[in-house]
């Protein structure tokens, strides 16, 4: 895990996010890959943030792999986001297609990107977001994550001697 955190925001390991590619490595790793990269964006820009970056396109992927981690109460919570998301009729991709037509290197925040029709939802989701694992002393989801690829090491060093 530390060494995938070491490398994986390095220029020759991009490629690993197109999804051909992705979805070709091994399900330990890639949920090791969402994890970092979820906990990442959260850190950095909050759940909009995530949401609407390209770490977003994963967010199904993502909510999956809290399930297969055990992280129960992060996984209904992104979930719920993922609820609101689709009763508003917004998918990641759509976020995602609203950053790239910015102008580059603009600074703007997440309704000046997306449009007031996005106010409320965006409230919404930041409001159940405030109860995900980086807002709580008593949760890590990479206590979860440890001990989901300790339990899986066979699976994934088989996986990786094909």
């Amino acid at each position: 895990m530390e060494e995938i955190a070491l490398n994986l925001y390095k220029e020759e390991n991009y490629h690993l996010y197109e999804k051909a590619i992705f979805y070709k490595l091994p399900i330990v790793i890639r949920d090791v890959i969402l994890i970092i990269n979820f906990d990442t964006e959260l850190n950095m820009q909050g759940i909009l943030g995530f949401l609407e970056n390209s770490t977003g396109l994963f967010l199904d992927d993502t909510i999956e792999t809290l399930e297969r981690i055990q992280a129960e109460e992060d996984y209904k919570i992104l979930k719920a986001i993922r609820s609101i998301l689709q009763k508003n009729n917004v998918s990641t991709s759509d976020l995602r297609v609203n950053v790239d037509s910015q102008e580059e290197y603009s600074v703007n925040n997440f309704i000046e990107t997306h449009g007031s029709e996005y106010d409320e939802m965006a409230d919404e989701i930041c409001k159940i977001a405030d109860r995900l694992y980086l807002y709580s002393e008593d949760r890590n989801i990479f206590d979860n994550l440890v001990r989901y690829v300790d339990t899986n090491k066979s699976y994934l060093i088989e996986e990786l001697t094909k």
